[in-house]
C-alpha cells in the first residue's frame, strides 16, 4: 500500500467516521434532551431522523452526478463546511422549525463526505486490494456513530446540548476541512480506459428497467426492512435503554456498544460470505434481527437489553456488505448503481414507518412492546422476499 493510498483510505474512514457520527449517530442520544427543551412529543424529534435520510437521497443524486465528473476536493469541502454550518445551526435553533433546518442540511451533507465518496475514492486509488481497502474503508460509520454517540451522552450532562453541538461543529471543521485540502486531490482525471467505456454502456439500462425487474423489487423489499426498521428504530434505541433502567450516561454508552458492534459485524459476514453463500448469511442475519426485537420487547431487563443490543449491532453490521454482494450477485456490474439508488428510495418508507411507529406507541402506551414485536414480524417477512428474490433468480 503506498502513502497516498494509506492518506485516501484515512480520509475515507474518517470523513464517513464524522458525516454518519454527527447525524445518525447521535440523534437517539438527543431525542429525550430535545424533546425536553422544546417541550414536544418524541414523535416530532424523532422525525429529524426521516428528514436526515430525506435530505441524504436527495443528495446523493447531486453527489453521484459530481464524482462521475472526477469532482474531488471542491465536492468534499462543500460538504464539509454545509455539516460545519448545520451542527451550528442546530446549538442555536430557537424552535423546532430551525431545528428541522439542521438536519435537512446534515443530511444533504452526508453523502459528499459519506460512504459514496469515500467508495469512489477508494475504487480510484485501489487497483489492486481493492476489497481490501473497501472492508478497511466500511469501519468509519459504526466507529464514529459509537464515538459520537458516547461524546454526545457526556457532552449533553457536562456541557448542555446547544454546547454539544457547538462542539461537534468544532470537530468536524477542525477534523474535515484540514484533512480534505491537503490530500485529496482537486480532481481526479476521466479517461476514455476500457471501464470507463463500460461504464458508458451501462447508461443503457435505465432506472425504469431496473424497476420493472421482479429479482430487484425482491431483494429491495429485503434490504427496505432489514435496514429501513433497523434504522429507525436505532433512534429510540437510548430512550428505550432509559426505559429499562439504566441512567442516560449508560444508555449513550451502549448505544456506542452497538453501533462498535457492527464493525466486527461487518468484518464476520463479509468473511463467511464466500464460505456459505449470501442468502444463507443473509437469512442468518434477519432471524437473528427478529429474535433482538422479540427480546427487546418480551425481556425488558437491563441485564438482557444489554446482551441484545450487543448482538443487535453485530448482526445489522452485516446488513449493507450483505446486501451490496446479494444485490451485485442478482443484478450484475451494468444495473448495480441504478439499483442502489432506487433501494434507498425504496428504504425510505421504512424508515419513515418504523421512526412513527415506534414513538407513537410509546406516546400511546409509555413503551415500546407492540411496535418491536412488529418489527420482528417486519423480519420474518423480509426472509420471505428473501426467498422470493431466490425464486426469481431461478426463474429468469
Amino acid at each position: 500500500m503506498t502513502h497516498q493510498q494509506r492518506s485516501i483510505l484515512a480520509v475515507a474512514m474518517l470523513t464517513q467516521g464524522v458525516a454518519v457520527g454527527v447525524t445518525v449517530g447521535i440523534l437517539p442520544v438527543f431525542l429525550q434532551p430535545l424533546e425536553a427543551a422544546f417541550d414536544a412529543p418524541r414523535t416530532q424529534i424523532a422525525s429529524a431522523q426521516i428528514l436526515i435520510m430525506v435530505a441524504l437521497t436527495a443528495g446523493s443524486i447531486l453527489t453521484g452526478a459530481a464524482l462521475d465528473r472526477g469532482y474531488a476536493r471542491p465536492l468534499m469541502m462543500a460538504g464539509a463546511t454545509l455539516m460545519v454550518m448545520a451542527q451550528l445551526v442546530a446549538s442555536i435553533a430557537p424552535n423546532l422549525g430551525v431545528l428541522a433546518l439542521a438536519a435537512l442540511m446534515a443530511g444533504f451533507a452526508i453523502p459528499s463526505i459519506g460512504p459514496i465518496t469515500a467508495a469512489s475514492l477508494v475504487t480510484r486509488v485501489f487497483d489492486e486490494e481493492r476489497g481490501r481497502a473497501l472492508g478497511l474503508m466500511s469501519m468509519g460509520p459504526p466507529l464514529g456513530s459509537g464515538l459520537f454517540a458516547f461524546l454526545a451522552g457526556w457532552g449533553i450532562l457536562a456541557l448542555g446540548w446547544r454546547e454539544t453541538f457547538m462542539l461537534f461543529a468544532g470537530i468536524a471543521a477542525v477534523v474535515l476541512l484540514p484533512m480534505i485540502w491537503f490530500i485529496v486531490p482537486h480532481r481526479y482525471e476521466t479517461e476514455a480506459t476500457p471501464v470507463a467505456a463500460g461504464e458508458t454502456e451501462a447508461e443503457e439500462v435505465t432506472m425504469a428497467d431496473v424497476a420493472r425487474m421482479p429479482v430487484f423489487l425482491w431483494s429491495a423489499a429485503v434490504f427496505a426492512l432489514a435496514a429501513g426498521i433497523s434504522t429507525g428504530w436505532t433512534t429510540h434505541v437510548a430512550a428505550y435503554m432509559t426505559g429499562v433502567g439504566l441512567s442516560e450516561a449508560e444508555a449513550s454508552t451502549w448505544l456506542a456498544v452497538q453501533y462498535w458492534m457492527g464493525v466486527p459485524g461487518a468484518v464476520f459476514f463479509g468473511m463467511m460470505a464466500d464460505r456459505l453463500g449470501v442468502s444463507t448469511l443473509f437469512a442468518l442475519l434477519l432471524t437473528l434481527a427478529a429474535a433482538c426485537f422479540a427480546g427487546f420487547a418480551l425481556i425488558p431487563d437491563p441485564t438482557a437489553a444489554k446482551a441484545i443490543c450487543t448482538l443487535f449491532g453485530f448482526s445489522f453490521g452485516g446488513v449493507i456488505p450483505l446486501y451490496m454482494l446479494l444485490l451485485g450477485q442478482r443484478m450484475g456490474p451494468d444495473a448495480l448503481g441504478r439499483a442502489m439508488g432506487l433501494s434507498n428510495l425504496f428504504m425510505l418508507p421504512a424508515v419513515f414507518g418504523a421512526v412513527l411507529l415506534a414513538a407513537s406507541v410509546f406516546e400511546s402506551t409509555g413503551g415500546y412492546k407492540s411496535a418491536l414485536l412488529v418489527f420482528a414480524v417486519g423480519m420474518v417477512i423480509s426472509i420471505g422476499c428473501l426467498v422470493g428474490s431466490n425464486r426469481s433468480v431461478r426463474d429468469a
